[in-house]
């Protein structure tokens, strides 16, 4: 479980640090730019969840919550892929509709079924991971709610991003550290 915590630390750390850039830097900003534009976090964020994910999948106990953290992965190296392909997707009509809208959907999409797979694991008595499953799945299907319902200037989308990035860095943060104290109590 030692590299379990040490990459839910990672993530996390990695999760505040962008967040912290995106909240406290202007949109305008080249350093802003090029992160939300270029894929980066995105790419390096699913990087990250894929080796959690595989993690978790060598611990009989949270093998459960593996194949939610591979599709999350799986999902994020994909959003950073295609906007590390086409940095300036936003500014074309066409690829910016299917790009948000593919982003929209995939958001609401894993955090519904996030939701409903982790209440259904507690139910069936897996417990392990379920507070932190629960919480980064609410945080990703109100994102693509909010990305849905509104958020269409580049100024509202950078802040949504990055209080996104902010609680799910500190989740898997608590996660990280809950992790090295109590391994029975692990939330992701």
């Amino acid at each position: 479980m030692p590299a379990l915590r040490v990459l839910l630390l990672l993530r996390g750390a990695v999760g505040v640090l962008f967040a912290l850039v995106v909240l406290l830097a202007p949109a305008s900003t080249p350093v802003a730019q090029a992160l939300g534009r270029n894929g980066l976090y995105a790419l390096c964020d699913g990087l990250l969840a894929l080796a959690v994910a595989f993690s978790l999948s060598k611990a009989a106990r949270f093998h459960w919550l593996f194949v939610l953290a591979l599709v999350d992965a799986l999902i994020r190296l994909a959003i950073g892929a295609v906007a590390l392909a086409y940095p300036d997707i936003e500014a074309r009509i066409l690829g910016s509709v299917a790009f948000v809208g593919g982003t929209v959907t995939a958001c609401i999409a894993l955090g519904a079924v996030g939701l409903i797979y982790v209440l259904a694991g507690r139910r069936a008595g897996q417990r392990g991971g379920a507070a932190a499953a629960l919480f980064v799945s609410a945080c990703t299907l109100l994102l693509g709610v909010g990305l849905l319902i509104g958020f269409g200037s580049a100024e509202a989308r950078h802040l949504l991003i990055g209080l996104f990035a902010l609680a799910v860095g500190l989740c898997l943060l608590v996660t990280g550290f809950r992790l090295k104290s109590s391994p029975a109590a692990f939330p992701i």
